[in-house]
């Protein structure tokens, strides 16, 4: 695949996650079920999209230092 292109679905899907994290889908205001380890939805689901984010801009910090070296050696 190509980096251009990988880093364009790592942009799109930080986004996805940011507007999925704060729809009416998770912030519904008596919406406190399922729980899980004891949390309710609205915290272990904002923890796991905050993750996915951490993973998501590790990954693409990675990609994108390998498209700017692509990109000096080129020149």
């Amino acid at each position: 695949m190509n980096l251009k292109n990988l880093w364009r679905i790592i942009v799109i899907a930080v986004f996805l996650c940011s507007a999925i994290q704060f729809s009416p889908l998770v912030m519904d205001e008596n919406k406190i079920a399922p729980y899980f380890l004891g949390m309710p939805f609205t915290l272990w689901f904002g923890i796991l999209i905050s993750l996915l984010i951490i993973i998501l801009t590790a990954i693409g910090g990675y990609v994108f230092s390998r498209l700017k070296s692509e990109e000096l050696k080129e020149d």
